[in-house]
């Protein structure tokens, strides 16, 4: 009889252990964003009212896995700041510091010149001025 009780105790304490370290925690969230810095901007520097005028883009990632987000946009009169936003699989391991490309879309609703910044560091940009006629 001891020998029963002693088996299905052992048994219940398996079972439980099997169900607490097989639980899904982290609700299926394993991506970190994060800002990173822009190092070439290449594209025309002229472009049409209500065009779109297409930059290519590099940015830095820390390692193979980061891939672009979104870009995060302030805009002052004719002046618009972009910084690019890269998110990480945080579930795999990314050793290898990289760079990736990204296509930047500005269209202008008006004629003007217009100066976007990159974030190249934390004070420092990579401009490009476009006129729109």
């Amino acid at each position: 009889m001891k020998k029963l009780k002693l088996h299905v105790v052992a048994l219940v304490l398996f079972t439980a252990t099997a169900f607490v370290s097989c639980s899904d925690d982290d609700n299926g969230n394993s991506t970190v964003s994060k800002t990173e810095f822009v190092t070439e901007v290449a594209g025309p520097e002229t472009g049409e009212v209500n065009k779109d005028v297409l930059l290519n883009v590099t940015f830095a990632v820390e390692g193979e896995c980061g891939e672009f987000e979104k870009t995060i946009e302030t805009t002052t009169g004719n002046t618009k700041t972009i910084e690019v936003q890269v998110k990480y699989d945080s579930s795999k391991i990314c050793t290898q510091p990289t760079t990736r490309s990204m296509v930047y879309k500005f269209k202008a609703t008006a004629a003007g010149t217009y100066i976007l910044k990159f974030k190249k560091s934390a004070t420092e940009f990579i401009t490009q001025t476009i006129v729109i006629s």
